[in-house]
């Protein structure tokens, strides 16, 4: 059992590092690339084709990476109006056959569809139809990679929920 709590914990650290030291820093270099623009747009007179097309390419990377931390700290959009009434070992078999069939089932979607996706991207070299023609397939290969890190989430709160309903303990990431 000692194994099994020690591999959840392993599991939480990665997102929560990845969360904490990558994705929140990735924010900040997203803002100092607007705030690029602004001046030069705004002040200067000199605005640059790049500018909004690394925005969205680091806003999306952002995006999809933040997924599992997410998922770790239980911060996505939650309807538990009836859950909140249910006692707590209820709530936590509610919430791992919910997460087990719907975030499982998502995972195993699209996670191959994604790596197709990705590995197209990436053999055609695929670029953007823009004036920056920037490479499309780096950001592409960041969907399957989020899809990782939230299985990777996935398994460790069904092991925490399955912890917690068979010896009445919580463990804590």
């Amino acid at each position: 059992m000692q194994a099994i709590i020690s591999f959840t914990r392993f599991l939480d650290r990665i997102n929560r590092w990845l969360g904490e030291w990558f994705v929140s820093w990735l924010m900040l270099l997203i803002m100092g690339v607007v705030l690029f623009e602004v001046v030069t747009r705004r002040f200067i007179g000199s605005p640059h084709i790049w500018t909004q097309e690394i925005i969205t390419y680091l806003f999306c990377a952002h995006f999809v990476l933040a997924i599992g931390y997410t998922l770790h700290y239980k911060e996505h959009v939650n309807a538990d109006v009836l859950t909140s009434l249910m006692p707590e070992r209820v709530q936590v078999a509610l919430e791992t056959v919910v997460y087990f069939i719907f975030v499982g089932l998502f995972v195993y979607v699209m996670t191959p569809t994604s790596i197709k996706f990705a590995e197209r991207a990436w053999s055609y070299g695929e670029r953007a139809p823009t004036a920056f023609n920037s490479p499309v397939y780096l950001v592409k290969v960041l969907i399957p990679v989020s899809l990782i890190l939230l299985t990777i989430q996935l398994v460790a709160i069904l092991l925490k929920n399955s912890i917690y309903l068979i010896t009445n303990k919580k463990i804590e990431g």
